[in-house]
């Protein structure tokens, strides 16, 4: 049976946020619940949690992908979006907070902002939406609410304000004061709320609290603002409207306590949902660009408007297909119709319509503006599209994925299993776009580029499980070079005589050092005709061709000038592929005598860290025989530049979160190549060697 429509004023679009640990999908499962979506209160630790429903999820215990979750609240449909907390599947965070209207940041009642938090922050602040804090696990031991959101107001630099006090803490944890109202709440066994006067031991902490909530909510409205220092009292309604004034600029963060699993809170919680987080209307309308060009484009966020809906999630069970998750900004996405996708600039039919809740799917006879629900099988259109009218073409912001910040190279032992590799990584990419293949084809290894360990752990298993792909990890190769440091100058002559007509190519060449990164260079130098000119070309290509593997460690050989200044040759038994060889020839022993050293990449690295941890992360960068280049500021973190040897940075993701309690990032790009100390340079060509002979006698 198809679900009713909302419309736009009637929509709550919200991404619940935070890092892992902190009851997110736990709270998740409780609105559900609450709301009678599901039947019984679903719970991580036990594998029955509708939020987290594929096998890696429920194995694991903990959220890897995105999940919708539609719930119905007095009126209003709330889109529950419920986020991966692991740093190494943030590319699921950030599709969310794309497509939501407001971020839910959770932190946990005991511990408040904690490792990971941060980063989380980071992201929101990205998404530059209103945020409304909810305090979790409040039944649990050392819970403290004030603590927490003291902690959170001076680690994360914006105000957080409690909406609601609690009554009681941890194991007395029992009710809440709704600040707004003043009105005490006490919940019954099965987490409902009933009136009561508000507690005596609690009336002193929750007039303060309201204090705070009234100076904010008076600060983000300016006849609030000219009332309250007029002395007069702000009304309930005036309260609310301040607040409310104050979550869309984003002045200050409104926070709550709840406890998921008794279901304490989780009616405040929702109703808070319903008045206080912006609809789709309260956004403003949707703005994007004619594709192709600069010129913006702006559409009302109505459902009678031209189409504009962003893909933002793709997923692909063998069972069911490729579904793809849409958030429609503006006009109304209908089943069968023809629509046109403006990054590719390809026209898409949609089949069917749903709108999802976990796993399940529901029928939907169309998705209108300001709603999300998804599609299966587009044949054209990707995670992170536009989907718009042809003749109303609108191309919106794309998903901000990160950067990858670990590489490790995959391979198969069975070569027939290297395209069901290939289709397998496709398929999973497309699924997460922060998943990057690389094939080197001069190191014969292909590199998988992701976020962290963890992520890559999960992409093995899915591909041993969905298309029974058994993938092996190894570290990945240096793209180490070789070069020369004087020049010298070597003949090489190839003469060959067989029963019929002969080789010979002779030819005289000079090498020379070039400046690092001037790659290579020819120069032809024959006068008089020594060597014919039709002659020359396969002399260069010859040079080149040896040049692919050095004489050192068989890496190839840079910032090389090679000339061409003298050689013979024979009229009858002259040929290309004589002179080819001689070329060859020439460089090989040259390289040899010209003092050959190597050469390992440089890579320049950004670290993001926070002031505590500067200190180490510089000395370890230095420990890598890195080189600081400088130190900048940027809000609550410093930014360390620095240049390090790409050999050096093995997992360096992994490595700088367990330096930094998870409070770092970082982001490498290639700078250049340095010759390598002389005793690190003997280790890699003596390994090198043992991998050549190793293959030889294989």
């Amino acid at each position: 049976m198809p679900v009713k429509d909302f419309q736009p004023s009637n929509i709550r679009n919200l991404a619940l946020v935070s890092p892992h640990g902190t009851g997110k999908t736990s709270f998740g499962e409780a609105l559900l619940f609450r709301t009678k979506v599901t039947t019984r209160h679903g719970k991580v630790e036990e594998g029955s949690a509708s939020l987290d429903f594929s096998p890696e999820e429920i194995h694991r215990k903990i959220s890897i992908s995105l999940a919708i979750a539609p719930v119905e609240w007095r009126d209003t449909k709330i889109n529950v979006i419920d986020t991966p907390g692991y740093a190494d599947f943030v590319g699921d965070m950030v599709a969310g907070l794309r497509v939501a209207d407001a971020a839910v940041f959770c932190i946990k009642g005991s511990a408040g902002i904690e490792a990971g938090s941060e980063m989380v922050w980071d992201r929101v602040e990205e998404r530059n939406c209103p945020v409304l804090c909810v305090v979790t696990q409040m039944e649990k031991e050392h819970a403290n609410f004030a603590r927490a959101l003291e902690g959170a107001t001076s680690r994360l630099r914006k105000r957080f304000v409690p909406l609601a006090w609690p009554i009681g803490e941890a194991e007395k944890f029992r009710g809440i004061v709704d600040l707004v109202s003043m009105k005490g709440y006490l919940f019954e066994k099965d987490g409902s709320a009933k009136e009561a006067p508000v507690p005596p031991e609690v009336e002193a902490d929750a007039q303060k609290a309201r204090s705070a909530l009234v100076d904010a909510a008076a600060e983000a409205d300016d006849a609030l603002l000219e009332k309250f220092l007029g002395g007069e009292e702000l009304s309930v309604e005036e309260v609310r409207r301040g607040v409310r004034g104050g979550i869309l600029n984003k002045s200050f963060v409104p926070a709550l306590p709840v406890a998921a699993y008794p279901m304490m809170g989780i009616d405040h919680v929702l109703d808070t949902f319903a008045w206080l987080l912006p609809s789709p209307l309260d956004c403003g309308p949707v703005v994007g660009v004619k594709p192709g060009t600069e010129e913006k484009v702006e559409l009302k966020p109505s459902p009678d408007s031209h189409l504009a809906a962003l893909i933002f999630k793709t997923s692909s069970e063998t069972h069911a297909g490729d579904l793809s998750l849409i958030r429609v900004f503006a006009g109304t996405l209908a089943p069968g119709k023809e629509v046109w996708n403006a990054n590719a600039q390809r026209s898409e039919k949609t089949g069917q319509l749903f709108f999802v809740h976990g796993k399940e799917r529901k029928d939907a006879t169309q998705i209108i503006a300001g709603d999300i629900g998804a599609a299966v099988k587009l044949r054209e259109s990707h995670t992170g599209q536009t989907l718009c009218d042809k003749n109303a073409p609108i191309q919106l912001s794309p998903i901000p994925f990160p950067h990858h910040e670990l590489e490790i190279a995959i391979f198969v032992r069975n070569k027939a299993d290297e395209e069901k590799m290939g289709s397998g990584l496709h398929k999973l990419r497309e699924e997460d776009p922060t998943l990057h293949l690389q094939v080197d084809s001069s190191l014969h290894q292909t590199l998988l580029l992701c976020t962290g360990d963890l992520q890559v752990d999960v992409t093995i298993e899915k591909l041993q499980r969905r298309f029974g792909v058994h993938v092996e990890l190894a570290k990945p190769r240096i793209p180490y070079r070789e070069t020369i440091r004087r020049a010298v100058t070597k003949q090489g002559r190839h003469k060959k005589q067989t029963g019929g007509r002969g080789q010979f190519g002779d030819v005289h060449i000079r090498l020379e050092p070039l400046k690092s990164g001037s790659g290579f260079e020819f120069v032809d130098e024959i006068v008089g005709g020594a060597v014919p000119r039709n002659y020359i070309p396969a002399v260069e290509k010859g040079i080149i061709e040896a040049m692919h593997e050095g004489v050192l460690a068989g890496y190839q050989v840079v910032d090389v000038r090679a000339a061409l200044y003298d050689g013979s040759y024979h009229t009858v038994d002259s040929s290309e592929m004589a002179f080819k060889i001689a070329g060859s020839m020439a460089f090989k022993e040259g390289a040899k005598d010209a003092g050959p050293i190597l050469l390992e990449p440089i890579v320049e690295i950004e670290v993001r860290v926070p002031k505590d941890f500067v200190g180490a992360v510089t000395g370890d960068l230095s420990s890598k025989r890195g080189k600081i280049l400088g130190m900048g500021a940027d809000g609550r973190y410093d930014v360390i530049r620095a240049h390090v040897p790409q050999a050096e940075l093995y997992k360096y993701s992994t490595h700088l979160r367990s330096l930094t309690q998870g409070r770092a990032s970082h982001r490498t790009k290639f700078s250049h190549y340095e010759e390598i100390p002389r005793e690190i340079a003997e280790k890699v060509v003596s390994q090198a060697r043992a991998e050549k002979e190793a293959m030889a006698s294989a």
